[in-house]
């Protein structure tokens, strides 16, 4: 009896265990599948800025920011944001690029603006403003007229979401 009671206490701190890890690193774990539909070079979000920086093949600007720092790639059209607190510490939480090669979930730059928002409702995405679409800890956000100019992508980390710098 008293082997029972102590296996079932163990097996429940193990179930709350994982639930509270699973809720602190969740939108790691978005950022790891959004990666899959993300082609901009190869940057990918939860990357480190060492390994952006070694990656890419032309010289970034550095941008300082509150909250994070900034890098531009002039040359390929991309600028990429990493945070400078929680989760994601010194790694990529946004991605923006101008460069009609690269596609995030599907979308090009000079895509249609109609069937780009389209394949983000499809997708599950909710419109929370005219150009910024959110899913979880995700927003996309499309620049543009009628067709797209700029694609942009950001994960919040959850503990800093109403952190205003």
């Amino acid at each position: 009896m008293k082997r029972s009671k102590g296996f079932i206490l163990l097996l429940s701190a193990l179930v709350i265990a994982s639930g509270l890890a699973l809720y602190k690193f969740y939108p790691v774990l978005e950022a790891l599948g959004y990666n899959k539909s993300i082609s901009v070079s190869a940057v990918k979000l939860f990357m480190t800025e060492e390994a952006l920086i070694n990656t890419m093949d032309e010289k970034a600007e550095f941008v300082y920011g509150m909250g994070g720092n900034g890098w531009r790639f002039s040359d390929s059209g991309i600028f990429v944001m990493t945070s400078s607190l929680g989760l994601f510490k010194n790694r990529v939480a946004l991605i923006d690029t101008e460069n009609t090669s690269h596609s995030i979930l599907g979308i090009k730059v000079g895509d249609n603006w109609d069937s780009a928002v389209t394949c983000l409702k499809k997708r599950g995405f909710k419109e929370f403003s005219h150009d910024m679409y959110t899913k979880g800890n995700v927003e996309i956000q499309l620049s543009g007229g009628s067709k797209i100019s700029g694609l942009r992508i950001r994960i919040a980390d959850p503990a800093y979401k109403d952190v205003q710098f």
